[in-house]
């Protein structure tokens, strides 16, 4: 049963754990200097796994890297929401860039904080790792690609994929997906 897990801690499945085995193999060579997370569980034990093949310092924890917040739909089932909240379910759908579910946040929210928290990171300098979410990647890729954001499901985001993006000039570039 599909739900909306947005802010809900679950841990890393054993699935994850070989994702993140994957992700060191293909990163081992990247000159990586920091790892920064969502401070949620499932991010926090991928970066930290990373990190430690890597050895390199532990993953910086940063709030700006939480996924969207789903407020009063976290963790129910899709189904529950849509038959509850039929208005609602559809006022999303038409709007899914600004829709804000009780207690939530917006996907535009998302990418404004997502964005500043980037920004930060790239400007300290060097190469970094950010282990984040779906929601918050999608939202990323349409500000750096100048996607509209209502259209965010465009992107494809796989579990434990990689994104690569350029900082240049107080710009991000070159996005490149990687697939485990």
């Amino acid at each position: 049963m599909k739900r909306y897990i947005g802010r809900t801690d679950l841990p890393l499945s054993p699935e994850g754990m070989t994702q993140a085995e994957e992700a060191c193999r293909k990163l081992a060579d990247k000159g990586i200097d920091a790892v920064y997370t969502s401070p949620l569980a499932r991010c926090r034990d991928f970066a930290g796994c990373i990190a430690d093949k890597l050895g390199l310092e532990p993953a910086i924890e940063l709030p700006g890297l939480l996924e969207i917040d789903m407020g009063n739909w976290e963790y129910r089932p899709i189904r529950e929401i849509k038959d509850t909240y039929p208005e609602d379910y559809t006022a999303r759908g038409l709007n899914m860039a600004g829709f804000v579910p009780e207690g939530g946040e917006s996907f535009l929210r998302c990418q404004t904080r997502a964005v500043k928290t980037i920004t930060a990171i790239a400007a300290a300098g060097g190469d970094a790792l950010i282990i984040t979410h779906a929601g918050l990647i999608r939202s990323l890729l349409c500000y750096v690609e100048a996607h509209d954001l209502n259209d965010l499901f465009y992107y494809e985001v796989p579990y434990g994929g990689i994104f690569t993006l350029g900082y240049e000039n107080g710009l991000f570039r070159s996005i490149m997906v990687n697939r485990l």
